[in-house]
C-alpha cells in the first residue's frame, strides 16, 4: 500500500526538520574588551573639638596648675591632630592673658572617627613686674587650638 503525500503531512516534516535544525544550530558573536569611568566623592575633614575643666587657682609667680585637655573628632573618618596649645584670653577691668602661660602638648596621633581622648598639660600666672590685682576673682578663659 502506498503511501500519499499530503499537503498535511508536509508541514509537519518540515516543522519536524526545523524544530531539529534549530536544536543543533550554533550562534556567532564577537568578544570584547571594555573600559568606562565613574565618580567617587571624598568628604571634608570637621574640626577638631578641644575642651578642659575650670583651672585650679592660679597667683602670680604661683604653682603650676595641671588640666586635662580633651581632644573629640566629630567627624566621619580618622583625623590626625598634631601639638595642642593654649592661650589664656585678656579678661575684664585690665587682666592682661599674657600674663597666663599654658604647656603646648604634642600628641601626634590619628583619632577615629566619633572618638575622644585626653591630654595633660599645665598652666601658670607669670610674674608680670606690676601690679596684677586687675586678674583677682576673675574666672580665665583658656582658647585650645590644634594643628
Amino acid at each position: 500500500m502506498a503511501k500519499y503525500v499530503t499537503k498535511k503531512r508536509v508541514i509537519v516534516v518540515a516543522v519536524a526538520a526545523l524544530a531539529i535544525g534549530l536544536g543543533t544550530s550554533a550562534f556567532a558573536y564577537f568578544s570584547s574588551n571594555g573600559a568606562g569611568t565613574g565618580s567617587a566623592s571624598v568628604g571634608s575633614s570637621s574640626a577638631i573639638q578641644l575642651s578642659s575643666p575650670s583651672v585650679g587657682t592660679l597667683y602670680p609667680a604661683g604653682a603650676d596648675v595641671p588640666v586635662t585637655v580633651t581632644i573629640h573628632n566629630p567627624g566621619s573618618g580618622a583625623q590626625h591632630v598634631g601639638t595642642v596649645s593654649g592661650a589664656v584670653a585678656d579678661g575684664t577691668g585690665g587682666c592682661v592673658g599674657t600674663w597666663f602661660q599654658v604647656d603646648s602638648v604634642v600628641y601626634n596621633a590619628t583619632l577615629a572617627a566619633g572618638t575622644s581622648d585626653t591630654v595633660s598639660t599645665k598652666v601658670r600666672m607669670l610674674d608680670s613686674g606690676t601690679n596684677q590685682n586687675a586678674c583677682q576673682g576673675q574666672s580665665m578663659t583658656v582658647n585650645w587650638t590644634s594643628n
